[in-house]
């Protein structure tokens, strides 16, 4: 069954108050199933709806729709009309979108329905909302009465290109989470689908972006290390956790060592002398290593 998405006019009136292949791992343990949408997906007031199913079995998880909407109303005895663009996206029931803290009015904070970045987790400890979410909007509010023309924009999404939209969806009694790329016109008329996957396996967490299981990359691609002027910073996927940095001289002499507990790792070049040094990660999988030169 198709789901209904609908604009909170209230909403609106707010506003004026504030002025397919699929493809898996070949790893048997390999969790990621991703899709390319070919050609793009591009969703606009001439379609309806576009569904995505995430994992094939004949249910939407997600919906998205792009709506014009128009009307009237009055404000403060003020009567007023608007006409504009909505990018919506809505969940099916037991899903949600990955939602992130941002400025609202008299500088506290609120939420909102993130666009992920690359590599951002997509997991069971972040924060979902439960419901649709508008992706962008773009309105003009007119008051006659006044002569005053008043253009709204807002949507975290609106504007963004190659953005990854976090969902949680339900199959079953089980939860997975997934990621769906898209682009969201600077006006909001158009949402651009490109490619999604999921985590096939329950409750377990994906990285946005994340197109095969991580057993599947070499270490050499799960690796970056940057370097300041005082220390190298060591970043790693999620399942690297647990390895070594190790800092050597020309001469093979161990200056500085750290192990790796998160994500990011610094190693501090405090008290080490100028020159030349390799900086080695090591995992059970392989080690990786950088020439960095300290001042």
């Amino acid at each position: 069954m198709k789901k209904k998405l609908l604009i909170d006019e209230k909403k609106l009136a707010g506003f004026t108050a504030m002025a397919g292949a699929v493809l898996a791992g070949n790893s048997a343990d390999a969790q990621i199933v991703y899709t390319d949408v070919s050609p793009d997906v591009v969703v606009d007031t001439n379609n309806t709806m576009y569904d995505l199913d995430f994992n094939n079995d004949a249910i939407a998880d997600v919906s998205f729709a792009v709506q014009n909407v128009q009307g009237a109303g009055t404000y403060s005895g003020l009567t007023y009309t608007y006409n504009g663009t909505y990018a919506v996206a809505a969940p099916a029931a037991g899903g949600g979108f990955q939602m992130s803290l941002v400025p609202g009015s008299s500088s506290s904070m609120t939420s909102a329905v993130a666009p992920l970045n690359n590599g951002d987790a997509i997991n069971a400890g972040a924060m979902f909302n439960s419901s649709g979410a508008t992706l962008g909007v773009d309105v003009l509010i007119n008051v006659p009465l006044l002569a005053y023309t008043y253009a709204f924009q807002g949507g975290q999404f609106l504007g963004v290109t190659d953005k990854f939209l976090g969902v949680k969806f339900t199959a079953g009694a089980n939860t997975h989470f997934g990621w769906v790329r898209l682009d969201v016109a600077g006006d909001a008329s158009t949402v651009t689908i490109k490619d999604y996957a999921f985590n096939a396996s329950p409750n377990s967490e994906i990285l946005a972006g994340q197109m095969v299981g991580l057993e599947d990359v070499s270490v050499e691609n799960k690796v970056t290390v940057k370097t300041t002027l005082n220390e190298a910073i060591i970043n790693v996927t999620p399942d690297l956790i647990g390895g070594t940095v190790n800092m050597f001289s020309m001469s093979g002499q161990l200056v500085a060592s750290t192990s790796i507990q998160d994500v990011d790792t610094k190693l501090s070049f405090e008290g080490i002398e100028t020159g030349i040094y390799t900086v080695a990660a090591q995992f059970d999988a392989g080690q990786v290593t950088k020439k960095v030169y300290v001042k």
